[in-house]
């Protein structure tokens, strides 16, 4: 069986997004060379930052968010309650309740938008 295993974003500094990933991951990264990182993100699947080759693409578009889910609603709660207090994380849109829980959204330093919210 084919399955989706690896989630790939392209940044513009690599160095940069990787201590960003380090702080919300709470863990070193798996694979490090100075393009190219990797994260832990289960026993199958990896999270990965890429400049996207030697000169990477600011103007890219993007449309897809990352996401972290948690196990209940308090657990995104409990997170949003931390991380609002660190100002290395900027917020896109703070806690609200959605069909599926409560959620927020956070930007990583190129924009993307990192999805918190409670298991489906």
């Amino acid at each position: 069986m084919n399955r989706a295993n690896l989630q790939l974003i392209y940044v513009s500094d690599v160095k940069r997004s990787t201590d960003f990933y380090k702080m919300i991951f709470q863990e070193d990264p798996q694979f490090t060379s100075p393009r190219y990182v990797t994260f832990s993100a289960g026993s199958e699947a990896t999270f990965a930052i890429w400049s996207g080759g030697g000169v990477p693409d600011i103007s890219a578009r993007r449309f897809s968010e990352i996401g972290i889910m948690l196990d209940t609603d308090d657990e995104v709660e409990s997170l949003y309650n931390e991380w609002i207090q660190n100002r290395n994380i900027k917020f896109a849109k703070e806690l609200y309740s959605e069909v599926f829980g409560q959620t927020f959204l956070v930007e990583d330093p190129d924009g993307h938008i990192i999805r918190v919210c409670s298991k489906d």
